[in-house]
């Protein structure tokens, strides 16, 4: 999930940190046992209140995800009733507005939550408890910190699976510099759970590479104008040397991509992403620029399903807490990479059309263990 992450707001680790210290205490969010929650809801659907929180609307993914969601909600007649909130790489704020949004919708609330951090999470999770909401989160979460031992609220995590697609966006990096040569890596926000696997995922892949060594890498916090000036340094630091940039997502990709280009080198240097931006998916179909793999884009599977599953917590249709644990954490259905060979088959990253909405667990992958 295409993910894009923004830096952080100075001040922001300061009150997270505090904010954690009053609610994760024991690594354990509920305040008590889920044999005294309510755990079934009993909302009517058209009282129910659909927010998809995320970063920003000028990252394509997040277009996408909104786009996704909209369709949802309209499917189900609530269009009137959904919300885009945008915390713009801030945890403060996006706790800020969850609580403003729970204030004044309480039970029948419904949040698709793509988590600025993984450390605002229990936070979050805590005030929808507190509300008796309803929360489906994205991507990130703590470590050790699950739906399934912390809150019948907390619906449902789903991921993707970082760790193949950080390796097979290596692989066809390596490929196109011939198995030999230099890279450097370009990292996502280090406590982001996806960074971390994409990133395993190159280690991986460099395992079966022995002609190639990763020079360096440097997070660039899934921003793209961060990720063309690491880049820059890179190739300041390291000229010649640098055979292929490997990234952990698209808009750093088109970062790097962007600084190659300033340096004269676009097609010399090859550089890989993932997540499947448009952009991203256009310059992989041409040769000459060098882009040479990226991924699907998740984004409709998330924003369509993550509603899916909170709308009928909230509405009854089944009860989180008496749900197998394979159905509260979870990786979506794995999406092959993207390379030149295969950029006509991608399909638009907002459609839902294709999918098995009525059976909410349908797009469920392998458990998040």
């Amino acid at each position: 999930m295409e993910i894009f992450r923004f830096s952080r707001v100075a001040g922001t680790a300061g009150a997270i940190a505090a904010m954690l210290t009053l609610s994760a205490c024991g690594g354990a969010v509920t305040s008590g046992g889920q044999d005294t929650q309510k755990t079934a809801g009993s909302c009517k659907p058209e009282d129910v209140t659909l927010v998809q929180s995320g970063r920003g609307l000028e990252n394509e993914y997040y277009v996408s995800i909104d786009a996704a969601a909209r369709k949802f909600a309209a499917s189900k007649g609530l269009e009137s009733k959904y919300q885009w909130i945008a915390s713009d790489g801030d945890s403060s704020k996006q706790l800020g507005q969850i609580k403003s949004i729970l204030a004044k919708g309480g039970n029948c609330v419904v949040i698709n939550l793509d988590a600025n951090e993984s450390s605002v999470v229990p936070s979050v999770v805590k005030e929808a408890e507190k509300a008796g909401a309803w929360l489906v989160t994205q991507w990130n979460k703590p470590d050790g910190l699950s739906p399934e031992s912390s809150s019948a609220h907390w619906v449902a995590h789903m991921s993707v699976n970082g760790v193949p697609q950080g390796y097979d966006t290596a692989k066809a990096l390596f490929e196109s510099m011939g198995g030999k040569g230099s890279v450097v890596a370009l990292q996502g926000i280090l406590d982001n759970p996806p960074a971390k696997e994409r990133f395993a995922g190159l280690q991986k892949a460099l395992q079966e590479y022995p002609g190639i060594t990763l020079l360096e890498e440097q997070t660039a916090e899934w921003d793209r104008t961060k990720g063309q000036n690491v880049t820059q340094t890179f190739l300041t630091k390291y000229g010649d040397k640098i055979g292929g940039v490997w990234t952990a997502n698209d808009a750093m990709a088109l970062g790097a991509l962007e600084a190659v280009k300033n340096a004269g080198k676009q097609g010399a240097i090859k550089v890989s992403g993932i997540d499947g931006l448009a952009e991203a998916v256009k310059n992989v179909e041409n040769p000459q620029t060098g882009y040479v793999a990226t991924t699907q884009s998740t984004a409709a599977a998330q924003a369509s399903y993550g509603l899916a599953i909170g709308l009928a917590a909230a509405t009854g249709e089944f009860d989180p807490a008496k749900e197998p644990k394979e159905h509260r954490s979870f990786y979506l259905k794995a999406l092959p990479a993207i390379t030149s060979s295969t950029t006509s088959s991608v399909p638009d990253p907002a459609d839902i059309s294709k999918f098995n909405l009525s059976d909410i667990w349908s797009q469920t992958g392998d458990p998040i263990k």
